[in-house]
């Protein structure tokens, strides 16, 4: 049988052959993996979807600020110049153009070496990725991950190894290369990694590694860089010195390669050691300056928020469940600030503050002893507003700057009697019933208050009373006006730390509350005063700018109404003698423009104050323990007023003696001995509003009441004036009558001027009738009488008036002899009237004026 012949293969067929092997694998592969993909897509589907959405999202809402971590925030004074800054980290954002080009070959060799020819993603780098993962077993231990997937992960996504985080990757990428170009890429990616020791960005790891700028680093600085971004942990060359090492140079070896380096220059680069500056910016000690700031600026973003700040409280409730929540919101904005990103613009005054801060130190210099926590025992704080702008310029929290507890605005303490002119004197003249003039009875009541020294004063002008800081009359006003009343005005002032507790109580009126007042609402309340009754909004902050947002602060707040325009001059005229008048207890304070002002004293001056204020100025001054201890001897005259005055002789040096302007609706008027207004010409004035004195008549029932209320004032001030006058009388009378007792018995003869005598003493003794002097002086008289008219009689020895005609007399005159044989007796008693007293003066009885 003949062997079939073998057909001859061609060329062409030798050649395809191997072709259609290969190609038959790859239908095959496609297809296999097509179908797995439909089974994996049929499973994991709805998170695939999810992946897809995802990354859509986070492309859509990309922007640049994305891709940087906040600065640290900056504080700066009015000047411009910085006082404080809070340490985040200190990052900073470079330029593509700041950083090195050594830095970004050596990411691009080390991470992506494709990544100018990618479009996000590097299919490559993902089937590498997949090898591995299969020579694992499934575990994922290298990403494939392209620079820009990176920056996505960095940015919007975990540090999770995981599936769904890589596939959200890779829908995202291709995209965020459309929207962004290569070296805005980079330049994020540079910007947003984490090279260990606190060193977020390249700006700060230059910095913080080799003390220079991103874009100077040298090729092994740049590979050092690049290294530790990799695994901070692992190549942190101050824990790790001998890994870092090691991976620098393997970088090195991968830009060789890549032709970024000549191999002389790998050469050289690797040879360097491995040396490292740490390079560290501590942030600046918290001061009374910077945390006030702070504390105003996250009251002012609470404000852009629409948080909506209380001050008084109906009840327990409502207290708590307002603190609740102001709590939650100032931390969540202060925590903010703290954690970076702003720049904070004050109206502090660096100037005016160094010497507010000395004035404190030097005062209280001699006061040495500390505290178990090292501070000194006795402290003191104050605020300084300028009253032009409303800002608070000045802020002191303490003694020394070691201390970062600022009592300026934390601490609240009992305000004492610097409280008076803001709850009890300027709300009553605010009434129309109170103002300077107005009488009101200093006196020790049941269940009252003492004053200082246990002095009281009987009828007093509301005018003295505030001079002399009389604590009776401040409690009585209060009480009349209502407790409630007094409180709204400080509601309205915005002052903090009002208790639920205080809405009966009428010891406020001589700063007695609950839980006391913080130095800076004193001084914003006594600026209302310098500022004609308005309240400013202002506080330290001028700016806000957030690196994120912009400028963040609302300026040109509106300023409210507090008192009328007169209230506020009456009372800072009234207060201007708690400076100037011998009584007030400021006395001596005076500086040389016209000021007023007002001391504060607690019980055994555990709390001293002074507050006062000049056109330009208002600042607030305390003194005392951080626990409250007795200081005898002490007052708010002493050290605070002391502080008070040296300091705002300086800020107020040089600026015109400006007084505060009479407002056209306040005038004075001549004033009756019951501080009432009068027509007469009385020597006396004081000042009275007629916008007061309409409000006061527009309540009819109140006006005709407090009318009612005077005129019986006045009866009874009448009827105990008479009461006085008679009481003056008989003590006169007594005295007189006494005198002439004594005459009577020391007679040694009679004669007709001894009768007269004892007429005259027996009117006085009338008038003594009822007295307990009457029955003792009655006996003494009759006995002395009964001697006198027993004594022998001897003629006068003036003669007595000669008739020359009718109904015409002569009276004798010196020398010339008498026409009868009586004498005239001397040293008789001085002739007095029926109804009169001795010497001359008119006795007053019952109902006399």
């Amino acid at each position: 049988m003949k062997k079939k012949r073998r057909k001859r293969k061609s060329a062409w067929a030798v050649f395809f052959k191997p072709i259609k092997v290969i190609f038959s694998i790859f239908l095959i592969l496609m297809i296999l993996g097509l179908g797995a993909g439909g089974i994996v897509y049929l499973k994991f589907g709805d998170e695939i979807s999810a992946c897809k959405e995802r990354a859509d999202q986070i492309v859509a809402q990309s922007k640049r600020e994305d891709f940087s971590q906040p600065s640290d925030t900056r504080i700066y004074d009015s000047a411009g110049q910085v006082i404080g800054i809070i340490n985040t980290g200190h990052y900073e954002y470079v330029p593509i153009t700041e950083i090195s080009e050594n830095l970004q070959n050596a990411y691009i060799a080390q991470e992506d070496k494709r990544f100018y020819k990618h479009h996000g993603v590097d299919f490559i780098g993902l089937a590498r990725a997949g090898v591995a993962l299969v020579k694992n077993k499934g575990e994922i231990t290298q990403g494939g991950s392209t620079i820009t997937q990176q920056v996505i992960k960095n940015t919007y996504l975990t540090q999770e190894k995981s599936f769904i985080r890589k596939i959200t990757e890779i829908f995202a990428a291709p995209q965020m290369e459309e929207k962004y170009s290569k070296a805005d890429i980079l330049e994020f990616y540079c910007n947003t990694n984490f090279y260990a020791n606190r060193c977020y960005g390249v700006a700060k790891a230059s910095l913080y590694y080799f003390n220079k700028e991103a874009k100077d680093l040298t090729v092994w600085e740049a590979a050092t860089l690049a290294g530790i971004s990799n695994n901070p942990s692992r190549y942190n060359p101050v824990t790790h010195p001998e890994a870092a090492l090691e991976k620098r140079n393997k970088i090195i070896d991968n830009m060789q390669k890549n032709g970024m380096l000549t191999e002389a220059e790998c050469e050289e680069a690797k040879a360097q050691p491995l040396t490292v500056a740490k390079v560290t910016e501590e942030g600046t000690k918290e001061t009374y300056q910077s945390s006030y700031a702070v504390h105003c600026a996250a009251q002012e973003l609470m404000k852009n928020d629409g948080f909506e700040f209380e001050y008084t409280f109906a009840d327990e409730t409502a207290y708590n469940d307002y603190k609740e929540r102001y709590q939650e919101a100032y931390q969540e904005k202060s925590d903010l600030i703290r954690n970076g990103g702003f720049e904070i613009h004050t109206s502090l005054d660096s100037t005016l503050q160094t010497q507010l801060q000395a004035g404190i130190d030097e005062t209280l210099a001699k006061f040495t002893d500390v505290s178990d926590n090292g501070k000194y025992a006795l402290q003191g704080a104050a605020v300084c507003i300028d009253n032009r702008t409303g800002y608070v310029v000045a802020i002191s929290g303490g003694r020394g700057t070691d201390d970062e507890y600022n009592r300026g605005f934390l601490s609240r303490r009992q305000p004492g009697s610097t409280i008076k002119p803001l709850i009890d004197y300027a709300p009553a003249f605010e009434t129309g019933y109170y103002y300077p003039s107005r009488i009101v009875n200093d006196h020790l009541f049941d269940k009252g208050p003492k004053n200082s020294g246990n002095k009281y004063y009987g009828e007093v002008s509301v005018r003295e009373a505030l001079n002399r800081s009389l604590n009776t009359v401040a409690w009585q006003v209060l009480a009349d006006i209502g407790v409630d009343y007094g409180t709204s005005y400080l509601d309205k002032m915005h002052f903090v730390g009002l208790s639920y507790l205080d809405n009966w109580n009428t010891s406020m009126s001589i700063g007695g509350f609950t839980e006391g007042a913080r130095v800076v609402d004193m001084a914003r309340g006594y600026s209302v005063l310098a500022n004609g009754g308005m309240y400013s909004n202002n506080t330290c902050i001028t700016g806000i700018d957030s690196q994120y947002e912009g400028d963040l602060y609302q300026e040109n707040q509106p300023e409210e109404r507090i008192f009328t325009e007169d209230t506020a001059y009456m009372v800072t005229d009234v207060l201007k003698g708690t400076l100037n008048q011998p009584y007030g207890t400021g006395y001596g304070l005076g500086l040389s423009i016209p000021a007023a002002g007002k001391t504060g004293t607690t019980n055994s001056s555990k709390d001293t104050w002074f507050c006062g204020y000049t056109k330009y100025y208002t600042t607030a001054v305390w003194v005392g323990y951080d626990t409250p201890k007795a200081m005898p001897g002490v007052y708010g005259k002493t050290y605070a007023g002391k502080i008070w005055y040296d300091f705002m002789k300086q800020c107020n040096e040089g600026l015109p003696a400006e007084d505060w302007v009479m407002p056209s609706t306040v005038a004075y008027y001549n004033v009756d001995s019951r501080g009432e207004k009068t027509s007469l010409e009385t020597g006396k004035q004081d000042l009275f509003s007629s916008v007061a004195e309409q409000n006061a008549r527009s309540n009819s029932k109140k006006w005709d009441e407090e009318q009612k209320m005077k005129e019986e004032n006045a009866r009874a001030a009448a009827e105990q004036a008479s009461r006085d006058a008679a009481a003056q009388g008989q003590e006169q009378a007594a005295a007189g009558l006494t005198a002439l007792i004594g005459e009577l018995n020391g007679l040694t003869y009679r004669d007709e001027a001894t009768q007269e005598m004892i007429s005259q003493g027996q009117s006085m003794l009338d008038l003594l009738a009822g007295t307990e002097q009457y029955d003792a002086l009655k006996q003494q008289f009759d006995e002395a009488a009964d001697r006198a008219e027993a004594l022998p009689y001897e003629e006068q020895s003036i003669p007595p008036s000669q008739e020359i005609g009718p109904g015409i007399t002569h009276e004798a005159r010196p020398g010339e002899a008498p026409s009868s044989t009586e004498d005239v007796t001397s040293g008789q008693a001085p002739v007095v009237q029926p109804g009169a007293a001795p010497g001359g003066f008119e006795a007053v009885g019952p109902g006399g004026q």
